[in-house]
């Protein structure tokens, strides 16, 4: 494994096929030719860290986020109109919803472990440039692409199960409250009033039936979360009293405790991603020294978040154990600020940067260059 502290050589196109792995790996999950086919904790963590490498490359760390962004959004647009939209072509009514639900349920999928993978991106190039988020720049391809395309067949559909059940006839109405749920899902995302638009649409054609029955459609319907359990990971709780073995990049196996583990916020995603490769050990992009270092930072400040921690009793205020801990060299502490940004351990990062920070004051450029060993570019 690579340390991420380490610069790569590899341009855009050599790295990028790591992800198109991963992509073709989940489109063959969801599409149910090979289900056996599962992400492990390493691939969760290898994806991710090609991401970040991308964003991290110092000279090539805009245009790389750009063709990240681009190539993102381009997958989802291949899967819709070579998988998606010749699925619901030639299908009426109750299968066409049906298949509709079906893939917008498989799209939601990807769009959940993709906007894993591709987080870092998210965190930096997306909030700078105040871009659609990874979620929304998904749903917005849907939207555009298959909303935009089969609107009218979905509303006449709808319309049409409703005319049955005026007439007497039993529909499936749980089919009609999901696929309202489908469109205000991506109403709220997107903040486009689609629910409103088929509730317009009912009451305008059926005036004298729908005007007090329409809304309850979606306010009566107990199906209202569509959403797979796939997707519900954020809902699963990780046992405080389990272990979880952090891999160095130099092999070296640290085991912490999981509540340790989940000061970094990277290491939570790739957790409650929850695949089934059953492994407790999840590989970290750093040398030994920088993680043992980092492991030290994360159980003393799990530790001080204890109610029961007291300052008195330990004999060591928190703030002046940070103090102590910072007082490294200067490249063990770029290191750190490198790794406290990868793992997303906010106050890591928070400490780290103010203390560079605090040693750049009043020197000037050549100074701080020679100061970290900086190249002059």
């Amino acid at each position: 494994m690579e340390d991420i502290c380490k610069k790569t050589t590899k341009s855009f196109e050599e790295m990028w096929p790591v992800l198109q792995t991963a992509v073709d790996r989940l489109i063959n999950q969801i599409e149910g030719v090979d289900d056996d086919s599962c992400f492990t904790y390493e691939d969760c963590m290898s994806y991710f860290t090609t991401v970040y490498r991308l964003c991290a490359a110092r000279q090539l760390r805009v245009e790389n986020c750009e063709l990240l962004y681009a190539k993102y959004k381009k997958v989802f647009e291949e899967y819709i109109n070579s998988t998606v939209l010749p699925s619901l072509q030639g299908k009426k009514v109750e299968l066409m919803l049906t298949e509709l639900l079906r893939r917008w349920s498989n799209y939601k999928i990807m769009t959940m472990w993709l906007s894993r993978f591709f987080h870092y991106l998210e965190r930096h190039f997306i909030f700078r440039w105040q871009l659609p988020s990874l979620e929304e720049t998904s749903f917005l391809s849907f939207y555009d692409l298959v909303h935009d395309k089969i609107n009218k067949q979905v509303g006449d559909a709808i319309l049409a199960m409703i005319d049955q059940e005026q007439a007497g006839e039993k529909i499936d109405r749980a089919l009609v409250n999901n696929t309202l749920a489908m469109y205000s899902e991506i109403g709220d995302v997107l903040r486009i009033d689609n629910e409103n638009h088929f509730i317009g649409r009912m009451i305008k054609e059926h005036a004298a039936f729908y005007n007090d029955e329409a809304p309850n459609w979606i306010a009566s319907s107990s199906l209202r979360d569509i959403t797979p359990k796939e997707e519900k990971l954020h809902d699963i709780q990780t046992p405080s009293s389990k272990k979880i073995r952090l891999v160095s990049s130099d092999g070296d196996v640290f085991e912490v405790d999981y509540g340790v583990a989940l000061m970094s916020k990277t290491i939570e995603d790739v957790i409650k991603s929850n695949p089934a490769g059953g492994s407790d050990s999840i590989p970290v992009f750093m040398s030994s020294n920088i993680l043992a270092k980092v492991i030290e930072y994360c159980k003393k400040h799990t530790e001080a978040s204890n109610p029961n921690y007291k300052e008195d009793m330990s004999g060591v205020d928190i703030k002046d154990w940070d103090s102590k801990f910072v007082e490294v060299g200067h490249q063990t502490l770029l290191d750190l600020v490198l790794c406290a940004d990868y793992l997303n351990i906010k106050s890591l990062l928070d400490l780290t940067c103010a203390t560079v920070a605090d040693m750049m004051r009043g020197k000037s450029p050549n100074e701080i260059r020679k100061m970290f060993s900086l190249e002059a570019n």
